[in-house]
């Protein structure tokens, strides 16, 4: 069993730091989480809320690093799509009757 921390440096140029903050929040049950920026890297330790066998940990681990991805890609869709988003709404409100007509 182990509980040593884990670090994994992601590039600034490649994640964004609240993907990576996402990511640590969604595992908040089985890990703490320090963060640094460091030369346009965010440095990330990992540390076991519970013991873990090498191979729990490092299947938990590699979940963490898909779930930053996964983060990452959901805040840049996010933001390519926010004006049809707001188009949509918009559309939608004005034919609800929710707005006030003049």
């Amino acid at each position: 069993m182990v509980s040593v921390a884990v670090e994994l440096v992601f590039d600034e140029r490649l994640y964004s730091l609240e993907a990576v903050q996402k990511a640590a929040y969604r595992f908040i049950h089985l890990f703490t989480t320090d963060m640094s920026l460091s030369d346009g890297k965010i440095v990330c330790s990992l540390k076991p809320t519970q013991e873990q066998t090498p191979e729990g940990l490092e299947h938990y681990v590699d979940e963490f690093k898909k779930e930053v991805l996964d983060q990452h890609l959901r805040i840049k869709i996010k933001a390519e799509t926010e004006d049809v988003r707001n188009l949509v709404l918009g559309i939608a409100f004005s034919n609800s009757g929710l707005l006030a007509s003049e």
